[in-house]
């Protein structure tokens, strides 16, 4: 009989917005006098016109051209043009989050709370930047502050959820992605995120039913398409799982957990190839789940991917 070993859950429920949590929007500043002066305080005209240039050079350079190294010096620039910018510092700790700099965003996050306390945004930012670190405790705590100062923050209400998910709460992460929904009825990282849930709690046929809801909202998003293939391949359908894996990687060439997904599909099919060329792509991604995938390719058997429970 031939002997089966369990290498590692290869097949990946992924999360939303750089494979976690959905991403906070960056604020601008109005060029208008009257606009700038209810939130900052102006010495100058000059003044006022660099820092609110700055600052939106470098949402700019954030949003639409994803450069958060570039756009952290422009807010840094901002901030030193005008140091009592709140914006600008809160896009500044945005970025710093977005570029894994999680320590110095959580400095800057905490210099805004003494400022104001009652910023629904930093807390909730506060919130991410714990779950980035792991530290489930302290990431629902700052997420129930942003909550209780602002209940009806569909981004919060969802990111809160996947928290709780990583807390193993999937009926309270499900009761909040509902609201979210509820409030944003095309929130289409929410309905990603409760098909996540609901396929962690054991309930795959209502998490394939959730995917394919967000997937009619928004065809184009890579994370949905690769948890569509992850349910798929749970429950067999393996053809129909490889096409989601592929559109998933297509749509996002550097997503790692689509390309290690769409490998093993290739492997299942015996296409040892094909994995190969998927493994290469991905050594350039994530050095870490690569050398796991070579492992998995040059390993003498194969689990079953549909056998094996994901990990969290």
């Amino acid at each position: 009989m031939q002997k089966i070993f369990i290498i590692f859950a290869i097949l990946i429920l992924s999360l939303t917005v750089q494979a976690q949590m959905k991403m906070r929007n960056l604020q601008t500043i109005s060029d208008d006098p009257a606009d700038s002066a209810k939130t900052e305080t102006n010495n100058s005209s000059t003044s006022t016109a660099s820092f609110v240039e700055l600052n939106n050079v470098g949402v700019q350079k954030a949003l639409v051209e994803k450069n958060y190294a570039q756009a952290v010096e422009f807010f840094t620039k901002a901030v030193n043009a005008q140091s009592d910018c709140f914006r600008c510092k809160f896009n500044l700790g945005r970025s710093l989050l977005m570029m894994d700099k999680t320590d110095d965003a959580i400095k800057i996050f905490n210099e805004l709370i003494a400022v104001n306390p009652n910023s629904s945004d930093v807390y909730s930012s506060l919130g991410e930047a714990f779950y980035k670190k792991e530290l489930v405790d302290e990431s629902l705590g700052y997420f129930r502050k942003s909550i209780k100062l602002n209940p009806n923050d569909a981004v919060t209400l969802a990111n809160y959820a996947l928290s709780l998910c990583r807390g193993e709460k999937y009926a309270e992460a499900l009761e909040n992605l509902d609201k979210a929904i509820k409030l944003q009825p095309d929130f289409v990282e929410a309905y990603s995120n409760k098909g996540y849930a609901l396929f962690r709690a054991g309930r795959q046929k209502d998490a394939l039913e959730t995917l394919k809801k967000a997937e009619k909202l928004n065809p184009n998003v890579a994370q949905v398409q690769n948890n569509l293939g992850v349910v798929l391949d749970y429950f067999g359908k393996k053809e129909d799982a490889k096409k989601h894996y592929m559109e998933a990687v297509r749509l996002k060439p550097d997503y790692g957990e689509g390309i290690c997904n769409l490998a093993v599909s290739y492997l299942q099919n015996g296409d040892r190839e094909a994995a190969y060329q998927q493994l290469k792509t991905l050594e350039k991604v994530d050095v870490a789940m690569a050398e796991q995938l070579r492992n998995l390719i040059w390993s003498k058997y194969i689990v079953d991917a549909s056998n094996v429970k994901p990990k969290n």
